[in-house]
């Protein structure tokens, strides 16, 4: 689901022989057939998108049997919808399934085992990350209706890919959300444990890139991050290698890199992206921890060639972060809780990908 050519996955589970789960990815399709045409008529062309659908046949003898005559149905949208029939291997369905929600129930006191349902989708970007799940997306019905909105499912999968296109998904706000001020999780990579990793400095840089991308590499962070650490080497720099397989091949060229520029910087491969999925990263984004772990600053789409940027970075690792003063005397005078902050409750968070629709 990892793609390097800007084209982000919409995955609709299916059950063939409902007709409401074929006409759906057929009107998916559909979508993404308008949207990539949005780029040849100028005054849509900023409204242009390229999505890919992956339509999931459910593992049961019934849908089976309707596999080909679903195929049929998505024949003139085969572009852009792939459909794949589920099967004991695999298991998808179940995989996605593989998860409960705690606190939930009328008294928000009841862990409620998730199920899958046909016509749910999954929003993926093009690094992975689920962006947004809707439960019975079905693409041509309204989701939001008053007396001065009416908002359709469509509306808000084609919002969300428009975003995506400049980088900026849900996941910004989770880092902000339920990350920020927070003591990280201790993790290791490649024989190298976080803790040791940020002993001896009040600021550890975690930068996240694709090995196989210039823009994140030669031509980019890791090359800024480079200059950086020649030119400021008080933090601990540490450069953690995105683990799909172009860019774990790729790995090796990039430790080259780093090597003949004699930087001071630690180089980790990922390993199936744990520690990235930790801090909701994405290549390009930048969190910067201090002695403790205690995650002080996110940046995302970062530029460590920015003035603005490095004078935020320099300014954590003077005076700490004042914004997490307060969330660590509240944590500390919360009884029953931990310094990590786990009941704290964060401001509302008001962003162009969460308000729009609202």
């Amino acid at each position: 689901s990892s793609g390097i050519n800007a084209e982000w996955p919409l995955r609709p589970g299916a059950e063939a022989h409902c007709g409401t789960c074929q006409s759906n990815a057929y009107v998916a399709g559909k979508l993404a057939e308008r949207w990539e045409e949005f780029g040849l008529v100028p005054r849509r062309a900023d409204q242009h998108v390229n999505i890919k659908i992956v339509a999931i046949n459910r593992d049961k003898p019934r849908d089976s049997a309707k596999y080909r005559m679903m195929a049929r149905k998505l024949r003139p949208v085969t572009r852009w919808v792939t459909l794949l029939q589920d099967n004991a291997a695999s298991h998808v369905w179940d995989t996605l399934a593989d998860y409960s929600w705690e606190n939930a129930g009328e008294h928000n006191n009841e862990t409620i085992k998730f199920i899958s349902k046909k016509n749910d989708f999954y929003l993926v970007d093009r690094w992975g990350r689920l962006i947004r799940f809707m439960r019975n997306g079905i693409l041509n019905r309204v989701r939001i209706t008053g007396r001065d909105t009416q908002i359709n499912w469509r509306d808000i999968v084609h919002n969300d890919f428009l975003l995506a296109k400049d980088g900026i998904t849900v996941c910004d706000e989770l880092q902000a959300e339920e990350l920020l001020c927070r003591l990280s999780e201790d993790w290791s990579l490649n024989g190298r444990s976080f803790r040791t990793l940020r002993v001896g400095t009040s600021l550890t840089i975690l930068i996240f890139i694709r090995a196989d991308m210039e823009e994140y590499t030669t031509h980019g962070l890791l090359a800024d991050a480079i200059t950086l650490s020649q030119d400021w080497s008080s933090p601990s720099y540490v450069v953690i290698v995105d683990s799909v397989a172009q860019s774990k091949n790729s790995f090796a060229t990039v430790d080259f890199f780093k090597q003949s520029k004699n930087a001071d910087i630690t180089l980790l491969l990922d390993e199936n992206n744990s520690v990235a999925s930790k801090y909701y990263a994405a290549p390009g984004d930048v969190v910067a921890t201090d002695e403790l772990g205690r995650i002080i600053g996110l940046f995302n789409r970062a530029d460590l060639s920015n003035e603005a940027t490095v004078a935020e970075l320099q300014s954590l690792h003077v005076n700490w972060n004042p914004d997490c003063e307060a969330y660590v005397i509240h944590s500390d005078n919360t009884p029953g809780t931990a310094s990590t902050g786990s009941t704290h409750t964060p401001p509302a968070y008001t962003s162009a990908y969460n308000t729009w629709w609202k």
